[in-house]
């Protein structure tokens, strides 16, 4: 796990450059599909296994046979869903048209995915591509070598001219050991972006190893010949030995950011050699997708990314703004456009309480604007003028990763061993999962604790969970997930969600003790915090201080932290439900130095269960899918840019003027209750010109051409809503009040001085604030009209405007589009929970007819309570 997908606290003011670069002579034949939500640009692509294979010249031995599984893969076509201005995310591959894959295992038809360097426009060769570091368990089910990089003479005819001969390629054979000199063995090997050649073991796990790489050993595909995976792009900061992003030569004279490949290479049921995987003495398909007989069947397509290498010009003026992880994503877009603006914008993610003190701290240096989620308080900002400016819409969302494991008689057996890409959450499961009041969240599965034993085993043994999830119905006895995962401290994001659970009437009343219809009650060890009557709870206690060991003396014993780790931040939560590696730390090692517990890593694809709580930036970042939760009205609503923008309309007017909080008793259908806006909250008074001036050409950018939704850098990326015009037109006149030196006077005697700002020349280092495009700043005076200078008082927050005006990156939301950008995910296993069969039918089976009653139930409530105002 790297240390930057672990830790983004600290200054980034790295910003870079946006090129575009195209692969030249590509005959890849390829279409952009259209997107109702997506980006106009949207740099999808669908190509057909048919049309790759001519674009490559490949699909057929040399001597002009076809290729045994040509037949089955004439029909596949493949789709990413994003192939350009790529940085360190993930991206999602799906295909149709294939042939289902074996039961259980990964024996025959599946496809194996990896990201190559290569300049060639035709695409990489072997030598080029990360692949060959699978991790145990994952390569104990394909056949022999098919995770591998090792070539065996003999296995493929095709490859078999330069292994000996005449045409034997030196690189491919390994150094025979001393022990024995007359070993002939051989292996793929890589070669890095700077010439760097890797053939044996050492050499090539210092390149990449099962940790670090992003290749995916094996994908499934369903009985409907669909599947689909998201995949880890990573650029040159993550994988350097690729060199994706960091510049290259153009052709035209200059430098680019280098471009990369996905290739994708499906397996079907021959070996190398033609003859039938059954015919294998484990009856898997064998041999190295990087072997000449799989490697002509390979589908590639050209990935452009951001460069890496390009910072903000020398002598930039600098300023530092800090924040909210709510708004991290959206900064880190816009800073690269910010830096073309004269002013290096460094952005510090910490806590909101940390950032509301600062901004109003009186400690040399620090930042005079945070983003925030909410207004300061009323001690914080006593006698200062506090102006508000929203710059961005998003949402707290529940992501997951999660593979179907079903018995054979399941309803659905149909998924087993897909990737589920539909959740349903309410409350009271959430509030569930958040206390440890499943066995399997215990450590030692809770057997000293009475009420804890009287529970259901997991989520899936829920009969709650079942009956609005009935796809899951017939999971399997050890299925369960590894937990909830939060991020750890205090967060305004954390107490929307508790504040979310304590408006739902039946989550509330199982915090405070009371069971559920089926006799579920919460972990009492959680019942002296008072979670469902305490507005002032913003964090996520893991108050269960259980201790469990095995059989081992030696065994220390490991605990909730250890189990049940925190992250530290919904990033780096999104990212591990991306890997499917959640830090489980109760593995007992005997073996050790010290003996102590570890991690077995990342879960298998296939048996899968993560869930994490982060924002709805970073699962869209790592194309996560985010589970729809059932809101006031008991609906279940998914987060999409429509039930965002209602959630935020419900919200009520603060004390602050200006600031809109939300209302968790709200019950308007379509609304996603936990819908979040993000203000630039600046401390008017205390800021010098200089720092104004950056603040309002800061505000003035995001609220216009930040709110253009794309995947370019500069931006708004997925995850974020843009704006309504009436938020525009109040930030844009937060702005402009901010460089008017009147209004400044009129609440900031001190700024009064002839010295403290000059109005009207611009400099190098910090140009004028210019306005969206076809938008003139204009501040509303005291009467409703309108003055390019007003002289009237500055107020702690600006009211709408009397009369909107037109911004060409305005977006209504009454026309905001009624579903989200596509969400994915990817992969690894899970925490142990034992139940038969019988007890997992029972129930689940009669949960098939409860999930109506539970949204109706929802309703109810919402109309009992209206009936009670």
């Amino acid at each position: 796990m790297k240390n930057q997908h672990l830790v983004r606290l600290g200054s980034a003011a790295l910003a870079f450059g946006v090129v575009t670069t195209t692969v030249a002579g590509s005959l890849l034949v390829m279409t952009v599909p259209a997107s109702a939500t997506g980006p106009t640009d949207s740099s999808a692509v669908t190509q057909t296994w048919t049309d790759a294979q001519a674009a490559i010249g490949a699909g057929q031995d040399p001597d002009g046979t076809p290729d045994p599984d040509a037949g089955e893969f004439s029909g596949m076509t493949f789709s990413v869903s994003q192939t350009k201005d790529l940085t360190d995310q993930g991206i999602t591959v799906s295909w149709t048209g294939a042939k289902a894959t074996s039961p259980s295992q990964y024996a025959t038809d599946y496809m194996q995915i990896m990201q190559c360097w290569g300049d060639e426009p035709a695409g990489p060769s072997p030598q080029q591509c990360v692949w060959g570091a699978p991790s145990a368990a994952i390569s104990g089910r394909t056949g022999v070598g098919a995770a591998k990089r090792d070539l065996v003479r003999g296995d493929d005819p095709a490859q078999d001219p330069t292994l000996t001969g005449d045409q034997a390629d030196p690189d491919l054979m390994l150094d025979p050991p001393v022990e024995n000199p007359f070993l002939k063995a051989y292996r793929m090997p890589f070669r890095a972006v700077d010439g760097t050649l890797a053939k044996t073991t050492i050499d090539l796990s210092k390149q990449f190893d099962a940790n670090s790489s992003n290749e995916v050993t094996a994908a499934r595909t369903a009985s409907d010949g669909t599947g689909q995976v998201t995949f880890e792009t990573q650029s040159g900061l993550e994988a350097p030995q690729l060199g994706c992003g960091q510049d290259a030569a153009a052709a035209t004279g200059g430098t680019v950011p280098r471009s990369c490949w996905l290739v994708v290479v499906p397996r079907g049921s021959h070996n190398l050699d033609g003859t039938t995987a059954d015919s294998s003495a484990d009856g898997r398909v064998t041999g190295s997708p990087l072997s000449a007989s799989a490697w002509r069947n390979r589908v590639v397509f050209p990935l452009g990314f951001q460069s890496v290498a390009r910072s903000c010009p020398i002598g930039n003026a600098e300023q530092r703004l800090v924040g909210s992880e709510t708004a991290t994503e959206a900064v880190t877009a816009w800073q690269p456009a910010l830096c073309g603006l004269g002013t290096t914008y460094g952005f510090s993610q910490i806590g909101d309480g940390e950032a509301a003190n600062q901004i109003v701290s009186d400690v040399d240096g620090a930042s005079r604007l945070a983003l925030v989620t909410a207004p300061l308080s009323a001690a914080d900002a006593k006698d200062r003028t506090i102006s508000y400016a929203p710059v961005a819409q998003s949402a707290i969302v529940i992501a997951f990763t999660i593979d179907y494991r079903l018995y054979p008689d399941a309803p659905a057996k149909v998924r087993d061993g897909l990737q589920a890409l539909d959740l349903t959450l309410d409350a009271r499961l959430v509030a569930k999962l958040l206390t440890q009041s499943y066995q399997a969240d215990v450590p030692g599965r809770g057997a000293s604790e009475p009420t804890i034993q009287g529970n259901a085993a997991s989520l899936v043994t829920d009969p709650e969970f079942l009956a609005l999830n009935p796809t899951f119905v017939g999971s399997k006895s050890d299925t369960a997930p590894a937990g909830l995962m939060v991020a750890l401290g205090n967060a305004d994001a954390n107490a929307r969600v508790w504040g979310w659970l304590r408006s739902d009437p039946v989550a509330a009343a199982f915090l405070d003790g009371r069971p559920d219809e089926w006799g579920m009650r919460i972990n009492p060890s959680y019942r002296p915090l008072a979670l469902g009557t305490d507005p002032s709870v913003d964090s996520f206690p893991k108050a269960d201080l259980t201790l469990a060991k095995g059989g081992d003396p030696d065994e220390t014993g490991y605990g909730t932290l250890d189990m049940r780790p925190y992250m530290n931040d919904m990033h780096e939560g999104a990212y591990r439900t991306l890997k499917a590696d959640p830090n489980e730390k109760d593995s007992w090692n005997p073996f050790g130095q010290p003996k102590g517990y570890t991690s077995l890593g990342a879960q298998v694809p296939g048996s899968r269960f993560l869930l994490s709580i982060t924002d709805a930036a970073s699962a869209a970042r790592y194309s996560l899918p985010t589970a729809k939760i059932v809101n006031g009205a008991g609906e279940a609503v998914a987060p999409t840019p429509a039930s965002v923008a209602a959630g935020i309309a419900t919200m009520q007017k603060s004390t602050t003027p200006g600031v809109v909080v939300a209302d968790p008793a709200d019950r308007t259908p379509g609304a996603y209750p936990l819908s979040m806006l993000s203000y630039a909250a600046v401390n008017v008074c205390a800021s010098s010109a200089e720092e104004r001036r950056a603040y309002a050409q800061f505000i003035d950018y995001a609220a216009g051409k930040g709110q253009v939704q794309g995947e370019r850098q500069g931006e708004l990326p997925g995850g974020y809503v843009p704006l309504p015009r009436a938020m525009v037109t109040d930030a844009t006149t937060v702005a402009a009040r901010l460089v008017d030196q009147a209004a400044v006077t009129a609440v900031c005697p001190e700024a009064a001085a002839p010295e403290a700002e000059p109005t009207a020349t611009p400099t190098a280092e910090a140009p004028p604030v210019s306005a969206p495009e076809d938008q003139t700043p204009a501040s509303p005076d005291l009467t409703g009209g309108t003055t390019t200078n007003p002289t009237s008082s500055f107020p702690t927050a600006v009211t709408p405007a009397a009369a909107e005006q037109p911004s060409t990156n305005d977006v209504d939301q009454a026309a905001a589009p009624e579903s989200g950008p596509d969400h994915r995910t990817t992969d690894q296993p899970l925490a142990v929970t034992r139940m038969g069969l019988a007890a997992a039918l029972g129930a689940g089976l009669p949960a098939l007819g409860i999930g109506p009653f539970l949204i109706r139930r929802g309703r109810r409530l919402a109309m009992l309570a209206a009936a009670h105002v």
